[in-house]
């Protein structure tokens, strides 16, 4: 019983009860108390975020044997998965509203994101692999919400055989580095990986980053993205495009250092090689598309790429992690400010096709504006959240040392930036070929509303933000 420090644990307890207590309440719900699981799941998760706020100043300590970090890096990153899944929340039961999903959505909300926050402080090899698989089993049921939806069924066949084989490679690798150090603790493994067999460490690497990947959209484990994102309905879309990914970048920057020994396998020029492949990519593709869905879907895949080039001098820069928490956050407010748009649309017409959106920014200035705001923060256009994050990131890469990836990285932000503003375009230049309203609720403008306010507070005050991602940095070693 020594090793059971439940104090330290009290925002994920709170999580997991709410999910248990939500399964029975999802099922019997009828008429009126439809909405009342959505309720519950706001309400608890704004009891975790306090929670985890309130555990920002702790000292780094490991609990529960040393198998589970309590640190400013899992903190903010938890701080990122609830918040991201608290606005995605409101989106879902404005969306679903009088519909039996949006009683349904909640349990699978929150059992993603207890898989997410998990895995952010996870320092085990067991941990990763079950907070993983909570992860990803909570995620293939979001996808396939409407069950007479045959797009989204597809996409969720998709989805569960890619995340299946992604995440069997990844156990495999796990499993090779308790074979060669005999431990499933990561730092315990770090230290015993120094005298390993620099090959066998690699292989191993290669097989545990397949997962990682997988769930941070990197090049080439990305081809799920797309289909997945098209077939599922757009909040869920929207939910998916940030809280699995910020939870991947988590336990992907907890494992390369953390575990990696420090000049093996040249891992900075490996992830920074992948950064340039991710975000040159996504970005190319993005300029063909006709859809909103998918090209938000190669826009995510893109920005993982920009959150990469600072992931791969994270050893050497002491700012580099700061960045990558700041620019996370900004990445959840603005890409979800887009997506609450584009489930407006969705819910009114029936689809994302950009051309939906010729005139909008006359007959529907409000949403056309909230969309706008959202596309020029994620092309990084000042004062926006997106501007700043930016920054901090090609600053980090700098002062690490890699002027030729700072570039390539400040060529595809120039080349984004091209497709953002062809949307925007659509929404003043174009004529409208037929009138368009939007749905409307309360959810829907809470999810929009806190998705601004988080685009304009980090990117005119960006010291306020810097002041709790820099948390990010006390990583427990």
């Amino acid at each position: 019983m020594e090793c059971l420090d439940l104090y330290a644990i009290v925002p994920e307890m709170v999580l997991a009860g709410l999910a248990i207590i939500l399964v029975p309440i999802a099922g019997f719900v009828r008429g009126r108390w439809l909405h009342l699981p959505a309720y519950l799941a706001v309400s608890g998760l704004i009891a975790a975020l306090i929670m985890t706020a309130r555990m920002l100043p702790w000292q780094p300590t490991a609990v529960f044997c040393d198998t589970y970090a309590v640190d400013g890096f899992a903190n903010v990153f938890k701080l990122l998965i609830q918040l991201g899944a608290l606005i995605s929340l409101l989106l879902i039961a404005g969306y679903f509203r009088h519909r039996p999903e949006v009683a349904h959505a909640p349990v699978a909300v929150i059992f993603t994101t207890l898989g997410g926050v998990g895995l952010a402080s996870s320092l085990d090899l067991g941990l990763i692999v079950l907070f993983l698989q909570m992860l990803s089993l909570a995620s293939y049921l979001l996808v396939a919400l409407v069950r007479s939806d045959q797009a989204g069924n597809e996409a969720t066949i998709k989805y569960f055989i890619y995340a299946a084989v992604a995440l069997a490679i990844m156990a495999y690798g796990l499993t090779f580095f308790y074979g060669m150090t005999g431990s499933l603790e990561l730092r315990a493994i770090g230290q015993a990986l120094t005298t390993a067999d620099p090959v066998w460490v690699a292989l191993a690497a290669g097989l545990i980053l397949v997962g990682y990947a997988f769930e941070a959209t990197l090049v080439p484990f990305h081809f799920w993205a797309p289909d997945v994102y098209a077939g599922a309905t757009a909040p869920i879309t929207g939910f998916l495009s940030v809280v699995p990914k910020i939870a991947g970048f988590a336990g992907l920057a907890r494992f390369i250092l953390s575990t990696l020994p420090e000049g093996m396998m040249a891992w900075p020029l490996l992830v920074a090689l992948l950064a340039v492949a991710t975000m040159t990519l996504g970005n190319l593709v993005a300029l063909r598309q006709t859809h909103l869905k998918r090209l938000l879907a190669y826009s995510s895949i893109a920005q993982a790429g920009y959150v990469l080039i600072a992931v791969a001098v994270a050893g050497q820069v002491e700012g580099a992690l700061n960045a990558v928490g700041y620019y996370l956050a900004a990445y959840l407010f603005m890409n979800l400010g887009a997506f609450a748009v584009v489930a407006q649309l969705e819910r009114a017409t029936g689809s994302d096709a950009i051309a939906a959106l010729r005139g909008m920014g006359w007959r529907m200035p409000g949403a056309a504006a909230a969309l706008t705001l959202s596309l020029l923060s994620l092309a990084g256009i000042p004062p926006l959240a997106g501007f700043a994050g930016k920054i901090f990131l090609l600053a980090a890469v700098l002062e690490g040392g890699m002027l030729w990836l700072a570039v390539i990285a400040a060529i595809n932000m120039a080349l984004a930036l091209y497709y953002y503003v062809a949307v925007i375009a659509e929404m003043y230049l174009a004529q409208p070929t037929h009138r368009v309203t939007l749905a409307r609720g309360s959810g829907y403008t809470l999810a929009v509303g806190l998705s601004l306010l988080g685009t304009f507070a980090l990117g005119i005050l960006p010291a306020f933000g810097l002041e709790i991602t820099q948390r990010v940095a006390q990583l427990l070693q």
